[in-house]
């Protein structure tokens, strides 16, 4: 089982959504599926990768011992981006609509 930077099922349903928008290199339900499941890791990795780009190395290593302490609530890594100085909704969201954007070649509808 995969972890997912925001819950797997905010992700899945993007991810539905844009699909319905766009004519899809497959065809069989189980490629449908693989195709889905590709999406929905291609836009958690860019989304991780958009807020990893906003810490130090100081703070990666913070990060990652939140992540090792099995104690560590979804409050305290809000807090922990919150003392970053990094808008994670804003992040999150402006990765959103570049990934859809790219999803739909560029035009967004």
């Amino acid at each position: 089982m995969d972890d997912y930077l925001i819950d797997r099922q905010t992700l899945e349903q993007f991810v539905d959504e844009l699909i319905k928008k766009r004519n899809l290199p497959v065809s069989t339900a189980e490629e449908i599926a693989s195709f889905k499941e590709e999406q929905i890791k291609n836009l958690d990795d860019r989304i991780t990768k958009e807020l990893f780009s906003q810490i130090g190395s100081d703070q990666v290593s913070e990060f990652n011992r939140l992540l090792e302490n099995s104690e560590s609530s979804p409050e305290v890594f809000e807090q922990f981006f919150k003392t970053a100085n990094i808008d994670v909704e804003k992040s999150i969201t402006n990765t959103m609509q570049n990934f859809a954007l790219d999803f739909l070649g560029g035009k967004n509808e």
